[in-house]
């Protein structure tokens, strides 16, 4: 069973003939154009992007794991890293600047000749969609799916892992981490994020009554 994801899911309108679809193909980053599709044509074009969705959180966790075994099996380096060495830190971002630059130009190629280009081709434009270069729009209607309750629970923990992470960098830790720092920061940061989320999500709520 596939799993479906919010952040495909609000990108699918229901409209009386069906259902609209916002997206600049034949040209990625030129105008969105709104598309008409069938139920069926829907229904493939959401599996094909939960598909894609799940593979990239799957290669981003391939990843994550590859980076930390990579520090596991190299401590010297890891011990640079977290010492704060200019060097060190300038060649991870080299190495991370090369891999995004491999990974992201064939994912944009993908999902526009394999994931989108298959369906949009048979389906009926009709007309401009509204620009949201910034993914305001959709972000909004995902908040508006999402569950405050969801959002409250995420928040509640990620308040305690900031706090935990603070208290082990500041007491336990003897000597200062810029790698410990830089995930208390990227928690702490986090943390912010989704509590922003539950307000806007509260108030949406707020004027919807």
């Amino acid at each position: 069973m596939m799993p479906k994801f919010t952040s495909v899911d609000v990108l699918f309108t229901r409209a009386p003939e069906g259902w609209t679809f916002n997206s600049s193909y034949p040209r990625i980053f030129g105008r969105p154009w709104t598309y008409l599709l069938t139920e069926a044509q829907k229904e493939a074009l959401e599996q094909r992007l939960n598909r894609f969705v799940l593979m990239s959180l799957v290669l981003v966790i391939m990843l994550v794991a590859l980076g930390d075994f990579v520090l596991f099996r190299v401590p010297g380096f890891a011990d640079r890293l977290e010492a704060g060495s200019p060097e060190a830190w300038l060649l991870v971002f080299v190495v991370w600047i090369v891999i995004a630059s491999t990974l992201i130009i064939p994912a944009i190629f993908f999902i526009r000749h394999r994931v989108i280009q298959s369906t949009l081709r048979t389906a009926m434009r009709i007309g401009p969609a509204q620009p949201d270069w910034l993914g305001f729009i959709i972000l909004k209607k995902m908040i508006r799916r999402k569950s405050a309750k969801v959002l409250i629970i995420w928040s509640a923990l990620l308040l305690l892992f900031s706090a935990y992470g603070t208290i082990i960098y500041a007491w336990v830790i003897p000597a200062r981490s810029a790698l410990m720092l830089f995930a208390t920061v990227g928690s702490w940061l986090a943390t912010l994020c989704y509590a922003a989320l539950l307000v806007f999500k509260l108030r949406m709520q707020g004027q919807e009554r």
